[in-house]
């Protein structure tokens, strides 16, 4: 089920003669979002007459210079969302004779049913969904609560534990599995339902662009099989994993100080970038392998429904123990000031690899010696995996957040019935990482040293082991 928003949908209940520019852009903020094309288009184009309707906030609450901005503070407190939507779309908009309407943002799915915190954008930072709403009431501007909403209608379809009546048609999946559920986007059932939310909450302002909607149309909710059947690709057809048996043809491949060959590739979800793109360097300087990504801001991501990672790695028979170690460290952070939400990097092994192929599919299961970082783990956390889809953070939160310099030893070994994990400074865990990696290639596991969104990489002192030994000119390929 494709993704669509709710802009795309706005015209079902607006008259023809109402012209409607959608110009939202996935995965940007109110800051990130002015460094765009689109934005300069907003601010060229709009005139007297016009509306604007602003919807942002998921991605505002994501730590990380490119698009953060903090949701405690007014107007007039400089960084804070509030004086981002104020001064660079209210204004702007309402300077030229415009007028402006707020629309929080929807809530993420909670298949528990609780929503709380990160679910309804409620995090460390404040309440985004709050500052919308104070600033409309500051301002006298309407705002359309879509958090409100997605939150009542799914409490109202979801309090039953009925699959054939959910809310997990209103959302987008990246493969024909439940767990492939994406809990943030839309399909396009839900579009149309927020779409209808927006115009209701039009409807029953006082709005002059109430004048607009058409006299009558249909709650989508009243005719869900016809949604459903709309939203749902029929062409669509689950990938068949194929083997790889060659390395990247754009990014060199390395040689540690044993001669051990490390294939470079970048892949998944890479927010609309080419693998082969300047957004992930890899080099190798004397056995220490050097991994850039997002280069140019926040490319690539560990979430619980898709990564998008650059990765050196190596290819192991499943019958065959082995043993990675590195010292990683982090040399730097790409657009911003420190490390940002869904970064990541550090040791994996995986059930699968692809070369660099941009694909929005979930993919396989990993176990990682590593630090990824979100609205849980700010700070970051000790260690993460992937198991039946679903991201585990066994080792809990570190203590202190790595900054650029932070080195430390990692190890990423298997153990007679799974995987173990070990970050320098910290107990090891092995606890939840107890299940095989052969979900997608039953014949190899996939190790290597891995980088994701907005972090520079380098990893030194590289130890490879393979059958209780010292792997020496090791070459998967050959």
């Amino acid at each position: 089920m494709p993704r669509v928003g709710w802009g795309a949908a706005l015209y079902l209940y607006f008259k023809d003669d109402l012209r409607i520019m959608n110009l939202a852009i996935s995965g940007t903020s109110s800051k990130s979002f002015r460094n765009t094309d689109n934005y300069r288009k907003f601010l060229d184009g709009i005139k007297k007459g016009d509306y604007l309707i602003i919807g942002f906030g998921h991605n505002d609450e994501k730590r990380g210079d490119a698009t953060f901005t903090f949701a405690n503070g007014d107007k007039e407190t400089e960084g804070s969302f509030a004086n981002s939507l104020y001064y660079y779309y209210i204004k702007p908009a309402i300077d030229k004779g415009a007028s402006a309407i707020l629309a929080t943002p929807i809530a993420r799915r909670d298949a528990n049913v609780q929503y709380r915190s990160d679910y309804v954008h409620v995090t460390a930072d404040g309440d985004y969904p709050k500052a919308i709403r104070d600033l409309g009431d500051e301002l006298s501007i309407l705002v359309c609560d879509l958090t409100k909403h997605s939150v009542d209608i799914a409490l109202q379809v979801d309090k039953d534990n009925d699959p054939s009546n959910d809310t997990l048609m209103m959302h987008a999946r990246t493969g024909s599995r439940e767990i492939c559920v994406d809990d943030t986007h839309t399909s396009l059932f839900g579009a149309v339902v927020n779409a209808f939310f927006v115009a209701q909450d039009i409807r029953n302002s006082s709005s002059t662009l109430s004048r607009y909607l058409k006299d009558e149309y249909d709650n989508p909710l009243d005719n869900v099989e016809y949604w459903v059947k709309k939203s749902i690709n029929t062409e669509y057809k689950d990938p068949i994993y194929v083997c790889p048996d060659t390395g990247s043809i754009y990014h060199p491949k390395a040689y540690d100080k044993n001669g051990n060959v490390f294939y470079a590739t970048a892949f998944g979800d890479l927010c609309g970038h080419g693998p082969k793109s300047d957004d992930f360097n890899f080099h190798c300087e004397d056995g220490t392998f050097y991994i850039s990504a997002g280069v140019n801001g926040n490319n690539g991501k560990i979430a619980s429904k898709s990564d998008g990672i650059a990765m050196y790695y190596v290819r192991i028979p499943v019958s065959e123990s082995f043993k990675l170690s590195a010292d990683i460290k982090v040399e730097g952070v790409n657009g911003s000031k420190e490390l940002s939400d869904f970064s990541a990097y550090g040791l994996m092994v995986r059930d699968d690899i692809y070369i660099d192929n941009i694909m929005g599919e979930l993919l396989g299961d990993f176990i990682a010696a590593g630090v990824t970082f979100n609205p849980i783990y700010p700070d970051g956390c000790n260690t993460f995996a992937r198991k039946s889809g679903e991201l585990d953070y066994e080792g809990g939160s570190l203590i202190g957040k790595p900054s650029i310099g932070d080195k430390r030893h990692m190890i990423i070994e298997s153990t007679l019935d799974g995987y173990k994990a070990t970050i320098e400074g910290y107990e090891s865990v092995s606890t939840g990482y107890d299940y095989a990696l052969t979900a997608v290639d039953p014949a190899f596991v996939y190790v290597g040293i891995f980088a994701a969104r907005s972090v520079a990489i380098s990893a030194n002192n590289i130890c490879l082991e393979i059958g209780g030994r010292i792997s020496c000119n090791y070459d998967c390929y050959k």
